[in-house]
């Protein structure tokens, strides 16, 4: 069986300057031989977490009518995801973070339960690609750390990132050029 890697679109936006880079990295694991798919989470129906504690159990989230329960299973599944979301006021996107907070269940698994879903085969690498209109140099620190967070709780490697600044920049395309040629390299390793 192929490779299977995951392209998640945290943005709004389905074919923005953080859709290009995702397809880029989709693009490069195809390229190595992967399966890829794309869930876009603006067009899912993913609620944010109550904070019921439900999950404390390690099961998947009860309050699962939405489609957070195929989320689960692709997680589960993939060898690699490639999580691509802009920045909004220094974080992910709202549709992002609601995705990342519903996989509370995967940290109490992994470090509740202390139990390792990947035991039996290689752990899966996660990839994140962002952009964003400001020119700060730390504009992109506080999402990594939420990205990080997602990735050790669901128990995959982090294999680094691709991030774009400064998009509103008149003078983008070069820079443009070569992030989606770095995401497309990227993704194609993601399978080494």
């Amino acid at each position: 069986m192929s490779p299977r890697v995951l392209g998640i679109l945290g943005s709004p936006c389905l074919d923005g300057t953080a859709a290009e880079l995702l397809d880029a990295a989709l693009r490069g694991a195809r390229s190595a031989g992967a399966d890829v798919a794309r869930l876009d989470l603006a067009r899912m129906n993913v609620h944010p977490c109550r904070e019921c504690r439900a999950c404390d159990s390690g099961a998947s989230c009860v309050h699962g009518h939405d489609d957070m329960g195929a989320i689960y299973k692709k997680i589960r599944e993939v060898d690699a995801i490639v999580l691509s979301s802009p920045i909004f006021f220094m974080s992910v996107t709202a549709q992002t973070k609601a995705m990342i907070d519903r996989c509370q269940c995967f940290w109490i698994e992994r470090y509740v339960m202390r139990r390792r879903v990947y035991e039996d085969r290689r752990r899966p690498k996660g990839l994140f690609l962002s952009c964003a209109g400001s020119d700060k140099p730390m504009v992109f620190e506080p999402a990594k750390h939420v990205v990080k967070a997602f990735f050790a709780a669901i128990d995959y490697e982090y294999a680094g990132e691709v991030l774009l600044g400064f998009t509103d920049d008149p003078g983008l395309g070069p820079r443009k050029k070569v992030a989606l040629e770095d995401a497309e390299s990227r993704g194609a390793a993601l399978l080494k």
